[in-house]
């Protein structure tokens, strides 16, 4: 049913997309963190029910080549962001946010701030591969796709945050059917293998 059919995809941070959301933004599938699909819900700017597509966490990531520094406790990961020689993360994605209050939560907001380059939007790992930043902090799905990069691994336990992603249907979409059939592509075990090497977790009870 999706064989030759053309997808426009439109891509930006939560926030971002939540505000053009709000502004009617043409469109007939919304792909989102679990909260801001539902609060599209709520505001009836998109359909009931949420389809849930997969989660990520936040993780570290280097230049490809580079020798790994510990994160694996949470000692070694504070070690790791006072030794770093600078760091990257977002300032509007829901991952740079995070990070941004951990280190406020950790007291080392004044040490790092000379060394740490946030970015609006996009990918934290190109000021890596740009010579900018040696290491990058966001959601693994996000550094995934930067050629070049290596995934040191995920943040501790006690201070990692997953991800939600989910989708819905907007209100006003004219390809109702079509939409939905793509929602379930997504949401099949068939999808879990790309998802996965994406750095996403697929939702089990898809399966």
């Amino acid at each position: 049913m999706l064989e030759n059919i053309i997808i426009d995809f439109h891509f930006g941070p939560t926030t971002a997309l939540l505000q053009e959301m709000n502004n009617r933004i043409d469109a007939d599938i919304v792909i989102l963190t679990q909260e801001g699909i539902d609060s599209l819900i709520n505001a009836n700017i998109l359909q009931a029910p949420r389809t849930d597509i997969a989660s990520t966490a936040i993780g570290v990531a280097m230049k490809a080549g580079t020798p790994k520094p510990d994160i694996s406790t949470t000692e070694h990961f504070k070690k790791f962001l006072l030794d770093a020689p600078s760091l990257a993360y977002t300032s509007d994605g829901v991952s740079g946010m995070y990070v941004a209050e951990l280190i406020k939560h950790l007291k080392l907001t004044d040490s790092l701030a000379s060394k740490t380059k946030r970015v609006k939007g996009g990918y934290a790992g190109d000021l890596i591969i740009k010579g900018e930043a040696a290491y990058a902090l966001q959601n693994i799905s996000e550094l995934r796709p930067v050629s070049g990069l290596e995934v040191v691994g995920p943040l501790p336990s006690e201070y990692q945050r997953t991800t939600m992603f989910s989708a819905a249907l907007t209100a006003s979409s004219k390809r109702d059917e079509l939409s939905a059939a793509f929602l379930m592509a997504l949401a099949a075990p068939s999808a879990h293998s790309i998802l996965k090497s994406n750095g996403l977790e697929p939702i089990s009870n898809h399966e």
